[in-house]
């Protein structure tokens, strides 16, 4: 186990998979964002906000399950968490040079429009899973997507090599590189502030195979 392996957690969209009511909605992009190179790069400035929709509302009304009512100040579109304004402002203290915050708008099923939304864009990815100590699928290839290879891994584990080097505002909060599911990774004085939000499920790194 690597000694940041205690130092960060995971935000990830909740579990439901047993529940029939007050599921949290999955958000995808209408069609003009998903044009968008949003989850990379800034929009130039005076761009829309960001539009998103359940992607998730068909699937819900065809196994009789309902959407939550008031969203929680925590979405996910993807791995992306798309955060509300009192928590940019939080975030936004922390001075972090890889995530920009760009505003978005989150349409629910009942057709309201919730407009105090910020989507949560990182313009790179830090690398930084130890091969030697993480747990990843080593029978088949990775996916090998611009020169970069991407893996299929089941329990990170951290390289200390690769964040003694980073500088803390650059993994305060990031998302994880060459991994096929792009999570994203936040110190514990960071991750609280995601648990006192509410609608994302914080998980120490070692437990994250046993609770997700």
């Amino acid at each position: 186990m690597s000694k940041y392996d205690q130092e960060y957690y995971m935000i990830v969209l909740p579990r439901q998979d047993d529940l029939n009511t007050n599921v949290f909605p999955f958000l995808t992009p209408d069609e003009a964002t998903a044009k968008l190179p949003f989850e990379h790069s800034v929009l130039p400035v005076g761009s829309k906000p960001l539009l998103f929709r359940n992607g998730a509302s068909d699937y819900n009304t065809k196994y009789g399950r309902t959407t939550i009512k008031h969203p929680p100040e925590v979405l996910f579109a993807g791995a992306h968490p798309v955060i509300s304004g009192a928590l940019r402002e939080k975030l936004l203290h922390l001075d972090m040079p890889n995530v920009a915050l760009q505003p978005a708008i989150y349409v629910d099923d009942w057709g309201t429009w919730n407009e105090d939304y910020w989507f949560m864009t990182f313009l790179s990815r830090l690398d930084c899973w130890d091969r030697a100590k993480s747990d990843f699928s080593q029978s088949n290839p990775p996916l090998s997507i611009g020169g970069m290879d991407f893996y299929q891994v089941y329990q990170f584990s951290l390289d200390e090599g690769v964040l003694d080097t980073t500088p803390i505002e650059e993994r305060l909060v990031f998302q994880m590189g060459a991994s096929l599911d792009p999570f994203v990774f936040a110190h514990r004085s960071v991750a609280g502030l995601f648990t006192r939000a509410g609608g994302a499920q914080v998980i120490a790194v070692p437990h994250f195979e046993d609770e997700y």
